[in-house]
């Protein structure tokens, strides 16, 4: 009975390194970096509709879908959302404030039940430090983030102009 637990820690940490290896964010790394990464993740469960993180709250972790989809959305005046993106298994989110300490820039929900592995900053920074190649595929997610970002403003920008007209 008391080999229970850390059995299933084990497995647990050797499922998640093979599924990191599949993520975008993790997939350059070696195994026996991921493991370190794996050890630190805390695998949490989400029914549909739940908050997973809220837009100006203190962020200090980051998430990483496992199974199911979220939902990532920005409030716009005081009553409005808009949707920003809808996110699958092997995407991450959350990251942002990680690493700069600031308030969350958006909120995420869970679209039906959904598992995540969860990152807290602090851990994941310790880890950075040993295998700075995370903070590269990082910086890559980031870059991609914000050339979709642009591309939404351009088109909200070209709305606007259109309706001003």
């Amino acid at each position: 009975m008391s080999n229970t637990k850390p059995v299933n820690r084990a497995y647990n940490i050797l499922e998640n390194v093979v599924f990191l290896k599949k993520t975008q964010l993790f997939s350059s790394m070696w195994t026996h970096d991921l493991r370190a990464v794996a050890a630190i993740a805390e695998e949490l469960v989400f029914d549909s509709g739940e908050e997973i993180m809220r837009e100006k709250d203190i962020g200090d972790s980051l998430y990483i879908i496992k199974d199911g989809s979220v939902r990532v959305s920005k409030m716009v005046g005081s009553k409005d959302a808009i949707d920003l993106a809808t996110l699958v298994v092997g995407d991450s989110f959350g990251d942002m404030a990680v690493f700069d300490a600031e308030l969350r820039s958006a909120s995420g929900y869970a679209l039906g039940r959904c598992t995540l592995l969860r990152i807290q900053g602090d851990d994941l920074i310790d880890v950075i430090l040993d295998c700075p190649n995370i903070a590269i595929e990082l910086l890559k997610i980031f870059v991609k983030r914000l050339r979709n970002a642009n591309v939404t403003i351009e088109s909200l920008s070209a709305t606007a102009q259109r309706n001003v007209e």
